[in-house]
């Protein structure tokens, strides 16, 4: 494993998994490799495979704002969506394809992704889910394992207000994030054991490749975990949002959270004690019910909506948005409270189609390039 690279600034980045569809049927279609062989530059760097043939990773460049990086995002889907119409296919933003079946998708050919198959079979044949992954830099790997530890208490109060994968395999699945069930099914995919220090994660880490486990550190799934190389925590429990929008909203709260829990640790304050098994049921409450939820608060025991429990979040960091300025961007994720989630929001427009999921998916197309 690489040593930690240092960030005296909280900097951002994000990697989006978007799926490519048929832009007549809205069938999924596995053309990545042609995408990809259109792009030029700067662009094609910013592009990489994830697991299956109908999906595109797009990758931000680090940015020191909010407001570079929605920039940056709205730009990259502009580009993106071009190049996949001038090779026949449509770009989609959301947590998955409402009717598309994981039995037909062809894996990416690669040594790594043949070893997942291989490895993890069935499990990962299902995971036809796509997430939104978040980098926010920190300033030594102590604090980065500082900030994982706190912020699973807020990990699964933001993927209830991150839903957006209400639809599986033609199925109204009756979960709000279908993607992180998925997901969350893959070993090493949940929260990470807790590390007393970064030279533990490294033994943990070789321990684990000894016996087979794993082959590298991207192996290690956790839905927030450090990137040494990168000097990053990285927030993986987020559905990928259809708004460009909901992307500058998730980015702020999870930076400002970060450099307030690493002022914390520099300033010596002890870790909060947390409950493992009220974390547990909140997994599966926030999966379930996506705001609609009621959580145990996995720091004082106590009963909780899930908006309430976001609304402390978003009052505990409020004054780092203001020095960080993207106190706007908070004001933004208290509309998404009183709105609701897009998994909410594509029921309801699944519900004007006539329940045509062909008609939600190729919306969902068009609603992935607004704002950009």
């Amino acid at each position: 494993m690489k040593a930690f690279k240092p960030n005296d600034f909280p900097t951002l980045g994000v990697e989006e998994e978007f799926h490519l569809i048929d832009p007549e049927t809205a069938e999924l279609m596995p053309r990545v490799d042609a995408v990809m062989d259109s792009l030029e530059g700067e662009m094609r760097e910013r592009v990489c495979y994830e697991l299956l043939q109908c999906v595109l990773e797009g990758r931000s460049p680090v940015c020191r704002t909010v407001d570079d990086l929605v920039e940056n995002v709205g730009q990259g889907r502009r580009t993106l969506a071009e190049a996949c119409s001038e090779r026949g296919v449509r770009l989609v933003a959301s947590g998955s394809h409402p009717f598309g079946s994981w039995r037909e998708m062809p894996f990416i050919d690669t040594d790594h992704y043949r070893w997942v198959r291989e490895n993890h079979g069935y499990v990962a044949h299902r995971l036809l889910a796509f997430a939104l992954h978040i980098h926010v830099g920190l300033k030594s790997a102590e604090a980065a394992l500082y900030v994982m530890h706190e912020m699973r208490r807020w990990a699964y109060p933001l993927t209830a207000m991150a839903a957006n994968s209400p639809y599986y395999e033609g199925l109204q699945t009756g979960l709000a994030s279908t993607r992180i069930h998925l997901f969350h099914s893959m070993p090493r995919s949940r929260f990470a054991p807790r590390f007393a220090s970064f030279s533990e994660l490294e033994d943990y880490y070789d321990k684990l490749v000894a016996a087979g486990d794993i082959t590298r550190p991207g192996d290690l799934w956790w839905c927030i975990r450090p990137q040494p190389p990168l000097g990053t925590i990285e927030y993986r429990f987020f559905d990928l949002p259809t708004s460009v929008k909901r992307i500058g909203v998730f980015a702020a709260i999870v930076q400002a959270a970060s450099a307030f829990y690493q002022e914390r640790f520099l300033s010596g304050v002890p870790a909060t004690v947390l409950h493992d098994g009220y974390l547990e049921q909140n997994w599966w409450r926030a999966l379930r019910d996506g705001l609609q939820a009621d959580f145990v608060d996995s720091a004082t025991g106590d009963v909780k909506s899930a908006r309430e429990q976001v609304g402390e979040l978003l009052t505990l960091v409020a004054p780092k948005a203001e020095e960080l300025h993207t106190a706007r961007y908070l004001a933004d994720a208290w509309a998404i409270l009183r709105e609701g989630t897009e998994a909410e929001g594509q029921i309801t427009l699944c519900g004007e189609l006539n329940n045509d999921f062909r008609a939600l998916e190729l919306a969902l197309a068009e609603r992935s390039l607004d704002g950009c």
